[in-house]
């Protein structure tokens, strides 16, 4: 299962009945106060979730930890 599928699985099974996105990103804004970390697959990532409460669906951005990977 990819690092992309493990992020929707887990959204699915502990979030809202919404809609889920996954985005790719190169860098987390600094405006970002919610960051997780997790290792999926030997793969350490961080990501964080963008909701739109009003139209009930959410983007949930991740990238690598280089920090933790190397």
């Amino acid at each position: 299962m990819s690092i992309e599928e493990t992020l929707l699985e887990y959204h699915y099974a502990t979030g809202k009945n919404w809609a889920y996105s996954i985005e790719p990103v190169e860098e987390i804004p600094f405006d970002v106060y919610d960051i997780r970390s997790v290792c999926i697959n030997n793969v350490h990532i961080q990501f964080y979730e963008k909701m739109d409460i009003d139209n009930g669906n959410s983007t949930i951005f991740w990238k690598l930890d280089f920090i933790k990977t190397f």
